[in-house]
């Protein structure tokens, strides 16, 4: 098939996507013509784009989803936040009438595929991949002393509860991408008297070297559609620190150690229980080898395909 896609990034080009090239399809960067014969939306973000197209060229149009924000105000924000995130439900409104109008949708977890069910919307769901082929590039590091954390600075990711849960002795490593945002300049008055390392755009290979270096990942986020640093970091043998979201849990199960969202107290205690606890590390990097397993690339694109016949 001729697949035209599109996604938010204006960087990137179909062959970046690594799933791409495990498939058969021919696939025409953000642009739709005749020859087309399938749409393809990488994020309900670029819904208005592709929709556009499928009204002009009257051609099937199939969306990623990876969540919709719905409980952004229980994410604990500051008065700021809250401001700048209060455009959210007629955002949410706009993507949930554009996806109830998709001739697909494809959900990245099985809670977010739930969420979706609340809004009168079905969906196929399938686990998206990482770049194992880019990870297994990078050499191994020698460890420091650092707990590191690796997300977009914005509020739902809670990077100041890695700043206030950081064991004495150790550095906590932040790479992220708009860290001179509101949020990250809030974020930098957390940091104040700790051994805290701010990063932002890092390039990839730096980020892996860094996340190869670290001795334990940390994800304390109150919403997510799934999650892709854990799973990178399990596969570098790196064990991790998660809030109990239920989308890990669905995820990971009882193989990883949780804390509560958004509790930086217990965040802190079970960081320091997982630094103290070397069986426990080796443990949750043995229990989670055939999860990630299943989050490659060429596992992707089958279940991709099968999704759209």
């Amino acid at each position: 098939m001729n697949i035209s896609i599109f996604y938010p990034s204006q960087g990137i080009v179909a062959k970046d996507l690594l799933f791409c090239k495990y498939t058969n399809h021919q696939f025409l960067d953000q642009v739709c013509n005749p020859s087309t014969d399938l749409i393809y939306a990488c994020s309900a973000s670029v819904l208005p784009q592709a929709f556009a197209a499928k009204q002009y060229y009257k051609k099937p149009l199939v969306c990623w989803c990876w969540d919709i924000p719905f409980n952004w105000r229980q994410w604990n924000m500051s008065d700021s936040g809250i401001m700048l995130n209060s455009g959210r439900d007629q955002d949410n409104n706009k993507k949930i009438e554009l996806l109830k109008k998709c001739d697909l949708v494809i959900s990245a977890s099985k809670w977010t595929q739930q969420v979706l069910k609340d809004y009168g919307i079905s969906s196929e769901q399938i686990y998206f991949y990482i770049n194992i082929e880019e990870i297994s590039a990078i050499p191994e590091q020698t460890k420091k002393k650092h707990i590191i954390q690796i997300s977009r600075y914005f509020y739902n990711k809670k990077f100041e509860h890695s700043i206030l849960a950081l064991p004495e002795g150790y550095t906590m490593n932040l790479i992220g991408t708009g860290l001179n945002s509101m949020y990250g300049n809030e974020l930098k008055q957390y940091a104040i008297g700790r051994k805290i390392v701010f990063n932002d755009n890092m390039s990839r290979i730096d980020t892996i070297k860094a996340l190869k270096s670290a001795q334990i990942l940390v994800s304390p986020s109150v919403f997510e559609g799934w999650g892709i640093t854990p799973v990178e970091a399990l596969y570098c043998g790196i064990p991790v620190l998660l809030s109990d979201l239920e989308v890990f849990k669905e995820v990971y199960g009882d193989n990883v150690l949780y804390h509560k969202k958004n509790d930086p107290v217990d965040m802190k205690q079970k960081l320091e229980l997982l630094i103290s606890d070397k069986k426990l590390q080796k443990k949750i990097i043995k229990d989670c080898k055939s999860i990630i397993a299943e989050f490659t690339p060429e596992k992707f694109a089958k279940r991709w395909e099968k999704c759209l016949i």
